[in-house]
């Protein structure tokens, strides 16, 4: 919500803050997260120096870390004021606690003669101490300023009229109310939404590959082992979330050059960088919990060899070309094997075969959706470059067609002809399998599937026709007399 109360006059010298205001994001938690994301022990040294104070900490971030100005997320509304008001030739300055670096670059990025002023090694230029630098720079004559917190409170109160960004209620409420205010934006949604959207919880689709082998083993109805199953999908819905998060905090920069991922709440701003690393610890160790508390030793055992899969995918492996394929089949396998831990099931053979060659067709279906979507060159923090889509379409189709033949062998196995009244019936796994597979291979040739090939077939009705059609058929192979056919 983007809403002009009035018209503001070229003659106004209009002073913006940056973080939350400009920004969509905290440039001192941006560059605190990427001092310490790769040596988590940093942050002893960024603890002792904050309680000197935050300039202190601020102007030591500031020597470590640079910021491109273009990669950052910007609040559209506060842009294209500026814009305008570099068009009119009027007067703009930024004016941040950021330090005096962030603020020059930032402020050159967008064209702005006024410049831009920061915090300094001993002053930290926020609240009353900005509200002094502010008058000294504007010498008696009255100013517009915009911000976004409780701090910017004095400077609103000392402006001639106020913009808000994405401020509280109670400042916009009065604001509005007195006539002050110049522009109210309110982009950001509500923490707790935008932490929900982050635990992305359409995701957790995945996660019912845990339930395959209460399935496959024709247990599901015991209450008891429905109830362990459904534990068990709990506890991995809530690890993944939790490595969701710390995903997105690495992958900040790729994700805002990225067409559809700069939406993600931590890279487009809606959330707060901090609750990066909190969603991160909070729902693992949840997950965790919830598997100690409840479920059999080597579930537990599995999950936590899960997280580590997850972490080194994230760290190392995700940038290495085949490896992060062959990783991402892994972490789908993992599931399943988890699965039958929980419930205390043996996997067959046949089962762990046909489920590798599936996520391994579906790990490269992933990287070929975004090596096509590349103009040109290299995918950013991928091992793979344009050139690669016709292989990558080639090993996924292959590898799909591979989980089909696995599929024929086990339905004529003598282990099927134990386990199902009328084993014929599931011939038709088969066809279904070639008609899905071949099917969402060739929306992805012809650039219809946007999105990871998992969310796509939640979403796709087809798809959930096909997956439906399949457990129809392994029930009807299960309690149709013999001879039926």
């Amino acid at each position: 919500m983007v809403r002009l109360m009035t018209e503001m006059r070229e003659s106004d010298d209009l002073y913006i803050d940056i973080d939350g205001t400009l920004l969509r994001t905290d440039l001192l938690h941006e560059a605190a997260w990427r001092h310490v994301k790769t040596a988590p022990w940093r942050i002893f040294t960024l603890l002792r120096l904050a309680l000197k104070g935050p300039a202190p900490l601020k102007t030591f971030l500031a020597r470590k870390i640079q910021f491109d100005p273009a990669t950052l997320p910007y609040e559209s509304a506060v842009t294209d004021l500026i814009a305008q008001r570099i068009k009119q030739g009027a007067r703009t300055i930024l004016i941040t606690a950021s330090h005096q670096t962030y603020a020059s670059r930032i402020a050159e990025h967008l064209g702005l003669p006024g410049g831009g002023y920061g915090s300094s090694k001993r002053l930290n230029l926020k609240g009353a101490t900005k509200l002094t630098r502010i008058q000294a720079l504007n010498q008696g004559r009255e100013f517009v300023y915009a911000g976004n917190s409780s701090a910017d409170r004095p400077i609103w109160a000392a402006s001639k009229k106020e913009i808000l960004v994405n401020a509280p209620s109670k400042d916009v409420k009065a604001a509005t109310e007195s006539g002050r205010a110049e522009l109210v934006v309110k982009t950001r949604p509500p923490v707790w939404r935008a932490f929900l959207k982050e635990m992305r919880l359409h995701q957790w689709a995945k996660n019912t590959l845990v339930f395959v082998p209460l399935f496959t083993s024709h247990s599901y109805r015991d209450p008891h082992l429905l109830g362990l199953a459904f534990l068990a999908f709990l506890a991995f819905g809530l690890c993944a979330s939790g490595h969701y998060f710390l995903n997105d905090l690495l992958d900040l920069d790729a994700d805002r050059a990225h067409r559809t991922k700069c939406r993600r709440p931590l890279a487009s701003g809606d959330l707060p960088i901090l609750y990066g690393p909190l969603g991160t610890i909070l729902l693992t160790a949840a997950g965790l919990a919830l598997a100690i508390a409840f479920l059999p030793w080597k579930f537990t055992a599995l999950l936590v060899g899960y997280l580590a899969l997850t972490n080194l995918y994230s760290f190392y492996l995700k940038s290495k070309s085949t490896a992060d394929v062959f990783a991402l089949a892994l972490l789908y396998t993992v599931r399943v094997v988890a699965g039958g831990a929980a419930i205390a099931i043996s996997l067959s053979s046949w089962l762990l075969a046909f489920s590798m060659f599936v996520f391994i067709s579906l790990a490269y279906l992933k990287r070929y959706i975004e090596i096509v979507a590349l103009a040109e060159g290299q995918a950013k923090g991928r091992g793979y470059v344009k050139d690669d889509a016709d292989t990558m379409f080639s090993l996924g189709v292959a590898n799909a067609t591979a989980s089909t033949v696995v599929l024929a062998f086990y339905i004529s196995s003598a282990e099927v002809r134990t386990l199902y009244q009328e084993p014929g019936v599931l011939w038709l796994l088969c066809l279904l399998m070639l008609y899905w597979s071949n099917r969402i291979w060739i929306g992805a040739r012809r650039g219809k599937i946007h999105d990871d090939p998992v969310v796509f077939a939640i979403k796709d009705r087809v798809s959930r026709y096909v997956f439906l059609a399949m457990i129809i058929v392994v029930l009807a192979a299960r309690i149709l007399p013999k001879g039926t056919l």
